[in-house]
């Protein structure tokens, strides 16, 4: 009886200064040892490298010791304009003459080149679509084997 007493003292006595410890540090008025999140190594202060020195004429000079040459100029004209919705078209179209090159089916191409045509009903108010044509025209001449008329080709989108 005497060691179960004892044991049941000793877990108890265990239990309260593991789990307990703050509440009993506070109830004795025991300060609790601070700890720190960084070791005491790591609140020294080490040299790892030496001071940093520029290299030779290296630095800050006032604006009239700085010498510039004149710029060459270059081969790129200012007219240059990116490509728009119209050569987009107007690419497509001509893949679409490309691939009729060897078909003689006119209505089939026509058909072809109005669903090419509604895909780019967005864009009608940047597109002049008679310059589209003439150019197409002029492209599909030499390419298809069927002639379109100028009445043939779709005016509008």
């Amino acid at each position: 009886m005497a060691a179960v007493l004892s044991f049941s003292a000793a877990w108890y006595a265990y239990v309260g200064l593991r789990y307990y410890r703050t509440e009993l540090a506070a109830w004795l008025k025991i300060k609790p040892a601070v700890q720190s999140a960084v070791p005491p190594v790591a609140n020294k202060l080490t040299v790892v490298m030496g001071a940093a020195k520029p290299e030779t004429d290296t630095g800050l000079y006032p604006a009239e010791e700085l010498l510039f040459s004149a710029g060459d100029p270059d081969d790129i004209s200012d007219q240059t304009l990116p490509k728009g919705p119209a050569d987009d078209l107007l690419d497509e179209a001509k893949v679409l003459i490309n691939a009729y090159s060897e078909n003689n089916d006119k209505t089939e191409f026509l058909a072809l080149f109005r669903l090419l045509l509604d895909k780019y009903e967005v864009f009608r108010e940047e597109i002049s679509l008679p310059a589209v044509i003439s150019a197409l025209s002029e492209f599909a001449g030499s390419r298809l084997p069927f002639r379109l008329k100028e009445t043939e080709w779709p005016l509008t989108f």
